[in-house]
């Protein structure tokens, strides 16, 4: 396992907000929880919006060399990430969507960084997340 990823592994809750071109914005709550593979990492997370959308979605990170690894969502690789440092980012392609996430540790919290090439309306996407370790 890559050393790095001690700050990031457990499971964490916390609030996000989003924003796009058009102006538009929403907060909704995080469920998040990072562990180790025998080839990696796993990413599962589930967000509940206030208009009562849930997204629940898993990732799958392998290494492929030192600090890099591949990413996949379900079976089938998206993208590419690095970690350095105990920071983890990655970019990933979805049909015509690119999305670029980052996480960055504190002591006992994550925050999350990302963005999209279009969201659900065709616009630009940037979100920001704070996360807070509830489990190891």
């Amino acid at each position: 396992m890559n050393t790095g990823l001690q700050g990031l592994l457990g499971t964490f809750d916390g609030s996000g907000a989003w924003y796009d071109s058009a102006g538009k914005s929403a907060a909704y709550r995080i469920r998040q929880t990072n562990t180790s593979t025998a080839d990696g990492f796993e990413v599962a997370f589930k967000h509940d919006f206030d208009d009562g959308t849930v997204v629940d979605a898993r990732v799958s990170m392998s290494w492929i060399a030192p600090n890099l690894f591949r990413l996949d969502v379900a079976g089938t690789p998206v993208g590419n990430g690095y970690v350095f440092g105990g920071v983890c980012h990655y970019h990933m392609k979805l049909g015509e969507k690119f999305v670029e996430v980052s996480y960055v540790p504190g002591a006992d919290s994550v925050e999350v960084f990302g963005s999209s090439s279009t969201n659900a309306e065709g616009n630009y996407i940037a979100w920001k997340e704070t996360l807070l370790r509830t489990a190891s």
